[in-house]
């Protein structure tokens, strides 16, 4: 968490503010988890115009109009929140970015994994080339193609496997394998072709509308104006283990595969 809904809303409201914007001052709170650090980070970026924000599965590219580029990744609970130039640094925030015109923009991470590299084009390339198949943009049978080996994985995991398909998580992987009539223990080979078919359908589907909404809220997630998700309310197994399956009643169980929380219906799911 933050998935793909998450970064693509983040995506979007930060190439909206930020593209043709010149950063002028970058000021490091919490050194660490940026590269090159320091110093050097601060005077790679200064001084360079954006000129768009892309998206590769969780990753936030920043593209600038000299070739720099700077990759971004959130992680658990990182967060890029529009502010003003009055704003007072909190315990969490990593860095303060003021671009032109008075656009400021603080990074902030509770659990402090999240990084942002400067990297070149040959290494950005070759990261970018290890990701699948991006699932909004893909076919379904490109989708389904990518969960048939190997045989004996669990169809969890491999949803969980961002170099099988790009930017699924914990929750919109339990919420496609429901719409899917899948149960997340199900092996790949034991998946029919119509099985990886509805699968690769409702990944669509889910993942569409939770964007619609500005992606899902469900711990520390908050866009760039700081606020919450609005898909939350619309999940059917994420997060609701003993309730009431939405579909039949059933409550909804909870067990953990690839030492994640994992939820679904024992009768919806087969």
């Amino acid at each position: 968490m933050p998935e793909l809904p998450e970064v693509e809303t983040i995506r979007r409201q930060l190439n909206e503010r930020l593209c043709g914007r010149e950063l002028i001052s970058v000021t490091l709170l919490r050194s660490g988890r940026e590269a090159p650090r320091g110093r050097r980070f601060v005077a790679a970026l200064v001084g360079k115009t954006i000129q768009k924000i892309e998206r590769r599965a969780k990753l936030l590219i920043w593209r600038f109009v000299d070739g720099t580029v700077l990759v971004a990744h959130l992680k658990m609970t990182g967060r890029f929140v529009f502010s003003n130039k009055n704003y007072a640094p909190s315990r969490h925030d990593r860095a303060l970015f003021e671009f032109t015109s008075g656009v400021c923009l603080v990074w902030s991470d509770v659990r402090q994994f999240g990084f942002m590299h400067v990297v070149k084009a040959k290494a950005l390339e070759s990261l970018l080339a290890a990701y699948g198949p991006e699932p909004l943009s893909a076919s379904n049978e490109e989708l389904a193609d990518r969960l048939i080996t190997p045989k004996t994985r669990r169809v969890k995991v491999a949803l969980l496997d961002q170099t099988v398909i790009a930017g699924i998580g914990n929750i919109y992987a339990d919420e496609a394998l429901h719409r899917a009539g899948l149960r997340p223990t199900r092996r790949l080979s034991a998946l029919s072709r119509a099985d990886r078919g509805r699968l690769a359908q409702a990944l669509k589907q889910v993942l569409s509308e939770s964007l619609a909404r500005h992606g899902t809220s469900a711990k520390d997630y908050v866009d760039t104006r700081g606020e919450r998700g609005g898909f939350l309310d619309f999940l059917r197994v994420y997060g609701r283990a003993g309730a009431a399956c939405r579909a039949c009643v059933t409550p909804i169980k909870k067990i953990v595969v690839a030492q994640r929380g994992t939820h679904f219906c024992p009768t919806c799911q087969t």
